[in-house]
């Protein structure tokens, strides 16, 4: 009986920790002044970003602006615009519209989303089966950009660059005392959770099956990972 409670239990508990990530929510622009608006949601985490899409008739809309939460409140939050080009063509016009009041606003677009950098495949595991409602991008497709660019261990500006090119919304950091999630356009943390790196050889710079990643042959400098959690949580901070 215990064996059968046992998976049951851990299960139930996964699925608590899942909902503790901000999910994508709907709302609307209830105020627009300049690069800045409210929206009818509150109790949001600030960083969260998201897409306005403006409506110009009954046929038509599209993404005009990202939107990013810089405060909240209980019933509203404050949001701030920027270029949205995670879909830029250059063959297609920009639209020029700008947020207007009435434009619907998606938060936590493609949150579900996620970019796991752990420092072993058990924690990689742990991860998938502790947040089954999320869909894991491989760590190897990252791996394999930043080994083309010769970049023997990723920061800020390899993630977002990743983020964009794979559609990711948030990136998950797996340390010892637990994970954080960042949201890959404001570069802030937005949720964190009690699931904690599982023992394991580390392998560098992160969990991925290629191994270590070159730095190019004319850089000397020293590009060995010795502490996992303290490098990425400087990362997190960048």
């Amino acid at each position: 009986m215990f064996r059968i409670v046992l998976p049951l239990f851990l299960s139930i508990i996964s699925t608590i920790y899942a909902t503790d990530i901000p999910s994508r929510t709907a709302s609307v622009l209830l105020e627009v002044e300049a690069d800045e608006g409210v929206v009818d949601v509150g109790n949001l985490p600030k960083g969260m970003s998201g897409i306005v899409i403006h409506r110009f008739d009954e046929k038509h809309e599209a993404i005009v602006a990202v939107a990013t939460v810089t405060s909240s409140e209980p019933q509203s939050s404050k949001v701030k615009f920027s270029v949205f080009n995670a879909l830029h063509q250059p063959k297609l016009p920009t639209p020029k519209a700008k947020p207007k009041r009435g434009d619907r606003v998606i938060l936590g677009y493609l949150y579900d989303r996620v970019l796991p950098i752990v420092p072993n495949g058990r924690s990689f595991q742990k991860a998938k089966e502790s947040f089954p409602d999320l869909t894991f991008i491989h760590p190897d497709l990252f791996a394999v950009e930043l080994a083309s660019e010769r970049d023997a261990l990723p920061h800020r500006q390899n993630f977002m660059k990743m983020c964009k090119k794979q559609h990711i919304g948030l990136v998950m950091f797996m340390f010892k005392d637990g994970s954080d999630f960042i949201d890959c356009i404001s570069w802030e943390k937005v949720a964190d959770a009690d699931i904690a790196a599982a023992e394991g050889d580390l392998v560098a710079p992160f969990y991925n099956r290629f191994g270590e990643i070159e730095a190019p042959f004319y850089d000397f400098s020293d590009y060995k990972l010795k502490n996992f959690d303290k490098f990425y949580k400087q990362v997190e901070g960048e």
